[in-house]
Parts: structure tokens; C-alpha cells; sequence
């Protein structure tokens, strides 16, 4: 059967439909790419601003304020829930719309309403915030992210057993105490503790070692490399303790933006459905690939599309994750110049543009036609350059940052917010901890007097000199429950045979 359909497929059959055309021209030379490397380079993000929040432009303020947000909202591993806002203001309040690459209405829209409104509540206390309000928001939103550390952890298992077997079987210096280190790590921390634990440990002397560890070695090596188990280990604890970052920098935040959260609205942008690619030819080998317009494009077009007005006239639009390649590149060349999100540069071949569904909108297939033939001239070039000089692929990274900064290695003194882990609850069997070692407290009872969240970028919230600070509505009372190959005319069909790519 499966033959019979394969020589149905002529490879000289004509595409008659300019949209398919055109994608398919996007997608072969993508999936060459792909071939080549689907990481194309590190990370590209901006340079966090070092000096205090205090002190930053309300621009950049409003912008961290929305990215921790998004990312609080993406409440599992793994890209379905990955979260894109754009904050719209009109004369009347300001509006949160929000995209997911699943459906955002069951989960992420009611929490999102609810974070809202405890910061809100946060930010019109006189007094300084209390550790007690701090707690509440800090639970709230861990308890929401449970399935995304539970994740964690069962990533965290088999390469904290890897590297404790490898560091029994290796004498090396400067490891010393690193394998009882990560054995606190197996220990059965509910997820707040866990969360609190990472936090706390992230400007550890054994955090540097890991980071030591986890270099990429002078000689090539391969993805089972023990170094690249070093630095996974880094990865989840600085993505576990980000939790309290988050929050530390969303109450941070939040007084110098009480504006925001005065009168709000949460509007989410409705998901589009998971498409097909252009029918298979003799040109195509695209099986198994659902393509989706992922959620920093469906803000973008709810905008563009909507002539919305974004908040400071900033058209900055938030993401829990960085862009991928194809989205990087679709912002780039899109005629709204909204600013460039920051990039994982990795291909993800279920990526697509939105649709154009309306036949008479001339305007609109015109638009997508030239960012999509500029996306499909840049990766061209990008394929033809690495053949050319013949390189090697690029190394794989997580698509998230570890969240760790160069300033978190060192203890500081900012502020009242200082860390009160003695007084967090902890639960570990002390069985499990090595003789002699010092396992997270196991204090049992919260102390609502001691004060929370040190961060080096934590000020005092008393004063409002000290901080930083779809389309169905949703009210705002609600609770939660959360990338020559010749021709770009669009007359040509494009395209070329990948099954005759040979790479050396």
C-alpha cells in the first residue's frame, strides 16, 4: 500500500496553490537545515541591567515584570503550555492578553487573574510587604508549576546517580563534598522545599563546581558526554530555584507598576488549530510533523491584526521561553517591528505561520508572503554557508537559561527581603543524608515575622522609590483551579530533492 502511494507521488506534479507553494519552499530547505544542526548558536538575550531595580526605566521594569509573569504561567515541561503576553493599554484599563500553545482558558487565564490580584492587593499595602504575603504568592504559583518540577526532578534522578557514580570511579580536585552534595538532592523534598532548596543553592561553592565540570571539553565529544550531565544537573536547580526569583522580582516590581494592576482585564487569544503540511510529493519527505503557530506569534498577530495599543508604546511582547529560530526570524521580517524576543536559536520543525483565512484579505496574504520568502531566503543562506565552509554543528543547549547570574555567587545585603529558609518547612528523612552533612532546615513551622526572598536585586517595598517594579474576556474575580537554492518567484515551484542530499 505504502508503495503504491509513494509512486503516486510525481515528482515533476505541479503545486497549483501559491500558500502551498510557498510553505513548501519554507519547509525543505528548513529541514536541511535542521540536518545540518538543529542548534544553530548560543543563546541570544539581553544583558541584565545590574544596578537596582530602584533604578531602572519603567520600560525595562515593565518588560521583566511581563517575561516573569509568562513565565509563571507556563506550568509544565515540555511546550505545550509555553506562554506569550502583551499587555494592551486603552483609556479605560489595562489588558493582558494572553496565548499559549495549547489552550490557555482552563488554567493559565484563571491564574493568571488570581497572581494579578495578589499583587495588586501586595502593592496597595502602606506598609512594607510581608513576609506572610510573599509565602501565599510564592506557594500559589509553585503549587500551579507542579507538574513542571516534578519534571525536574525525574530529569535531576538518573544524572545525579550518573555523576556520583563517575565522581566514586575519578579522583579530581576541587571536588571535594560534591557527591554527598548531590545526594541532598534525592531526598523527598515536597515542591516548595525543593524550590526554596535550589534557590538557596544556587551561589553554592558546588554550583561553581558543577559549572567548572560541565565546560565543553578542548577534544569533540558526544551528547553522552559526563560533562554534559554536570551542567544538566546546573540547569534544572537553577530552573527550579527560578521559582523564587520570579516571585521575588514580580513583588519587586509591582509597586512602581500599581498602575498596571489598577483596573486589569486578562483576555486570552484563542488557539489555533494544529495544521498539516503541504500535501507530500515526489520534492517532500514531511511525515510525523504537525506544524503550530506558537504563542509569541499569536500575540503578535492579535495586535498587528487588531491595531491594539501596547502599553508605554513599547510593542515588547513577553514569552515564558526564548524564541525559537523560525519565530526569531518571523519577528524579524514582520512589517510591525516588534521588538526582537530573545532566542534559544534552535529548529523545531512543527513550527508554521498563522493562518490567512480570510481569501479577500489581499493585504494579509501579501504580508505573510514576504516575511515568509525573507525567512526562506535567510535559512537558505544559513544552509548554503555551513555547507560551504563545511562546519560542524553546533552544540545542543537546554532552550531555557539556567537563570543563574554572575551576582548570585556572592552574598549581598539588599534590602529587608532577606532569605529565610531556617524558617521554610523542610522535609528530609535523615537516613538519607550523608554523616556529617547539612541538609536543608527541618524546621517545621513558618515564622510569619522573619522577612523572605533575599535576591541581589531586591529593594525595599515600603516606598515607591525602592522598587522595580482569543479573544474571550474572562472576569477578573475568577479563582484558579492555570528556520542558491535558486528562484523566489512565486511562479516557480521551488524546491529540491532532500532525499538526494548527501552530507558528507
Amino acid at each position: 500500500m505504502a508503495s503504491k502511494q509513494l509512486a503516486s507521488l510525481s515528482p515533476t506534479k505541479p503545486r497549483f496553490d501559491p500558500q502551498e507553494r510557498r510553505l513548501s519552499r519554507f519547509y525543505e530547505p528548513l529541514i536541511l537545515l535542521y540536518t545540518l544542526g538543529s542548534t544553530r548558536g548560543e543563546h541570544t538575550c539581553a544583558v541584565p541591567p545590574q544596578e537596582d531595580i530602584a533604578h531602572l526605566p519603567i520600560k525595562t521594569l515593565r518588560r521583566r515584570f511581563l517575561s516573569e509573569l509568562a513565565y509563571m504561567c507556563d506550568f509544565d515541561k515540555g511546550g505545550e503550555t509555553v506562554t506569550a503576553i502583551g499587555l494592551e493599554s486603552t483609556p479605560q484599563r489595562y489588558i493582558f492578553w494572553v496565548a499559549s500553545n495549547s489552550c490557555p482558558r482552563k488554567k493559565i487565564v484563571p491564574f493568571l487573574e488570581s497572581l494579578l490580584a495578589e499583587l495588586r492587593d501586595s502593592s496597595a499595602a502602606v506598609d512594607l510587604a510581608t513576609p506572610g504575603e510573599a509565602f501565599r504568592i510564592a506557594s500559589q504559583c509553585i503549587a500551579f508549576a507542579t507538574p513542571r518540577i516534578k519534571k525536574y526532578r525525574s530529569h535531576l534522578r538518573p544524572l545525579l546517580q550518573r555523576c556520583q557514580e563517575h565522581l566514586a570511579k575519578t579522583e579530581r580536585d576541587g571536588v571535594t563534598g560534591l557527591a554527598e552534595w548531590l545526594r541532598l538532592w534525592e531526598g523527598q523534598l515536597s515542591p516548595m522545599d525543593l524550590c526554596r532548596f535550589a534557590y538557596d543553592n544556587r551561589k553554592s561553592k558546588f554550583m561553581r563546581t558543577l559549572a567548572r565540570l560541565s565546560t565543553e571539553p578542548a577534544y569533540k565529544s558526544n551528547e553522552d558526554a559526563i560533562h554534559r550531565a554536570f551542567g544538566l544537573i546546573r540547569h534544572y536547580i537553577g530552573r527550579l530555584g527560578h521559582h523564587f526569583r520570579a516571585v521575588n522580582e514580580l513583588l519587586s516590581c509591582t509597586s512602581r507598576l500599581s498602575e498596571l494592576l489598577h483596573d486589569f482585564e486578562v483576555r486570552r487569544i484563542p488557539t489555533p488549530p494544529k495544521s498539516v503540511l503541504p500535501p507530500a510529493d515526489g520534492k517532500t519527505r514531511l511525515e510525523s510533523i504537525i506544524p503550530r503557530v506558537h504563542a509569541e506569534i499569536q500575540v503578535l498577530e492579535q495586535f498587528y491584526g487588531s491595531k491594539l495599543s501596547f502599553a508605554g508604546d513599547d510593542p515588547f511582547i513577553a514569552c515564558s521561553k526564548p524564541a525559537c529560530f523560525c519565530c526569531l526570524l518571523y519577528f524579524r521580517y514582520h512589517p510591525g517591528h516588534f521588538v526582537e524576543p530573545t532566542s534559544h536559536l534552535k529548529i523545531y520543525l512543527n513550527w508554521r505561520p498563522p493562518d490567512i483565512n480570510d481569501e479577500y484579505d489581499i493585504v494579509g496574504q501579501e504580508r505573510q508572503r514576504d516575511i515568509v520568502n525573507s525567512m526562506t531566503r535567510d535559512v537558505r543562506k544559513e544552509a548554503l554557508r555551513q555547507i560551504a565552509e563545511k562546519s560542524e554543528p553546533q552544540a545542543w543547549h537546554p532552550d531555557s537559561l539556567t537563570g543563574i547570574t554572575e551576582s548570585a555567587l556572592h552574598e549581598q545585603g539588599h534590602g529587608p527581603l532577606r532569605e529565610i529558609w531556617e524558617t521554610l518547612p523542610v522535609v528530609v528523612d535523615p537516613m538519607e543524608l550523608p554523616a556529617g552533612s547539612e541538609g536543608p532546615s527541618t524546621t517545621t513551622e513558618f515564622d510569619s515575622s522573619s522577612p523572605m526572598l533575599h535576591d541581589v536585586d531586591v529593594v525595599d517595598l515600603s516606598t515607591d522609590s525602592g522598587h522595580r517594579n482569543g479573544y474571550e474576556e474572562s472576569p477578573q474575580e475568577s479563582q484558579p483551579i492555570c528556520y542558491s537554492f535558486e528562484d523566489d518567484s512565486e511562479e516557480e515551484e521551488g524546491g529540491v530533492l532532500l532525499s538526494t542530499c548527501v552530507l558528507a
